[in-house]
């Protein structure tokens, strides 16, 4: 009889396992879900934003421009290459 009480208590356990297995798998299927479209995100803005360099970086150069539209320029380059690397950072974690 102790046989069959400890062979119910064990299958009770991996029941208890398997049931904590279940939620703990739901929740990482959940997670990681959510990374996929915060990736999907990133990406998307990070082409933005290289589209939107390379077209500044261009009217920059075709313009020459004065002293203070370049400088408005670099301030402008300047603030989309760190929108650039935040993107990328993003990426990496």
């Amino acid at each position: 009889m102790q046989a069959l009480d400890q062979l119910e208590a064990s299958v009770r356990q991996l029941l208890d396992e398997q049931d904590r297995l279940r939620k703990q798998l739901t929740e990482l299927r959940d997670r990681n879900e959510a990374m996929r479209s915060e990736l999907v995100r990133t990406y998307g803005e990070m082409d933005d934003l290289q589209q939107r360099y390379r077209a500044l970086l261009a009217a920059h150069q075709m313009t020459g421009g004065t002293e203070g539209d370049r400088q408005r320029a670099k301030d402008q380059l300047t603030l989309i290459i760190g929108q650039v690397n935040r993107a990328m950072e993003a990426l990496k974690s």
